[in-house]
């Protein structure tokens, strides 16, 4: 028993590895995809004055000419294998879930709820994640289902009003870090299920009405190529909350949430800019647009904190012991080369506080990480003050001297 309490964080710690790599390579299958049927779709020269073959396109990739022909039908002989595109969804989705599990659900107490924002049992944030999980993909069905799909502007805008709604109400319940992860979880929960839900189906039908030589439900047809689009928008913004937890200074704002919606409109922005280009429409203009968004974007979360650096006042009389202690209690209870904290047997990251040179190496994750943000400690645990990180702030800014 005690060999596999002690075994258990490294068995942990394996099985993240793994999920994540394979959740990484799935995704990249499923939204390559996405990309490659989105981009074919839109280059098939359709000037053909064929009765069966609705457009055509030949490409060369990889040593060899490749010649494909979109039906207007079904084909006359139905060919042996047909290839389905849809395990790089359940793939990825499913094992998402288990890196909800095995991350957040496992370590609620110290990565997903932060009692600083939001104090709650484990058992209720659990609950609360997949309430918002099955919500979102219920409220997306239902304005699909609804006579709103019928104008595209207003009911993208009603769908980003609602997933910035959404996303506020998570950074008020769970810490900023398992907030963002929900908002991706959430939206690939809608991707995973458009497939599942409406686009597999369709092209079953689709395949069973050519089998009988019945017509397909055309319905059901444009429903699935809607939320295939839909699908294709919301990638960008599922990529960048994949990569956001490298970038404290998105999830560790204040205004998190509103950092979230403004990067995931500059996303969408730039997709649709070249599902447009796809079509040989040149909206020039929208690349301008989206990258003046990230400026003023970068501009609103960097210059407040840049002038709170500056304005601090200087003092002298703080030391480097009074630095150290600080660190020690509040960040090396689990940054130490054998953490005291329950839960870690090896420091997170590989990152240590154990000498002053450790500290200096580490200076600028300290600083963005407790002092840019309150990130750390997770869900401040160990109770870090206010006045605790302006104390590192300020001696961070007079040079962090060690000599004192």
């Amino acid at each position: 028993m005690d060999l596999l309490s002690s075994l258990y964080p490294f068995i942990l710690g394996w099985l993240d590895l793994i999920v994540r790599w394979f959740h990484i390579v799935v995704g990249i299958a499923w939204i390559g995809t996405s990309f490659y049927f989105n981009w074919l779709d839109s280059k098939l020269d359709r000037n053909l004055n064929d009765e069966k073959i609705d457009g055509e396109l030949w490409s060369v990739h990889s040593g060899g000419f490749y010649h494909i022909n979109k039906l207007k039908g079904p084909p006359t002989k139905f060919p042996k294998e047909l290839h389905w595109f849809k395990w790089e969804a359940y793939s990825t989705w499913i094992s998402g879930i288990v890196l909800l599990i095995l991350v957040y659900y496992l370590n609620a107490e110290s990565i997903m709820i932060d009692k600083n924002i939001n104090d709650i049992s484990v058992f209720n944030a659990i609950i609360i994640s997949l309430s918002f999980l099955v919500g979102s993909w219920l409220i997306y069905d239902y304005l699909c289902k609804s006579n709103l799909i019928n104008n595209s502007l207003l009911f993208t805008i009603s769908c980003f009003i609602l997933a910035t709604l959404g996303a506020y109400l998570l950074s008020k319940i769970y810490g900023s870090r398992a907030a963002y992860i929900h908002v991706g979880a959430c939206l690939g929960t809608i991707m995973a299920a458009n497939v599942f839900r409406v686009i597999i189906p369709s092209q079953k039908d689709m395949v069973d009405a050519a089998l009988s030589n019945t017509k397909p439900d055309l319905q059901k047809g444009i429903s699935a190529k809607n939320r295939s689009i839909h699908n294709n928008y919301m990638t960008l913004p599922v990529l960048f909350i994949m990569i956001s937890s490298h970038f404290p200074f998105t999830y560790g704002h204040k205004y998190n949430w509103l950092i979230l919606a403004a990067i995931s409109l500059i996303g969408a922005l730039v997709r649709h800019y070249f599902n447009l280009k796809n079509k040989k429409q040149h909206k020039v203009w929208i690349l301008p647009i989206a990258s003046v968004g990230m400026i003023l974007l970068m501009l609103y979360v960097s210059i407040p904190k840049i002038d709170k650096m500056n304005s601090s006042v200087v003092n002298e009389d703080i030391t480097f012991t009074e630095i150290n202690n600080i660190i020690k209690y509040r960040c090396g209870v689990c940054h130490a080369s054998k953490p005291s904290f329950d839960g870690y047997e090896e420091p997170p990251g590989g990152i240590v506080f154990d000498t002053s040179s450790d500290i200096l190496k580490n200076l600028d994750k300290i600083k963005s990480q407790s002092i840019d943000s309150d990130i750390m400690p997770p869900g401040n645990v160990t109770g870090m003050t206010e006045i605790e990180r302006n104390k590192i702030a300020e001696w961070i800014r007079i040079g962090a001297p060690i000599n004192n």
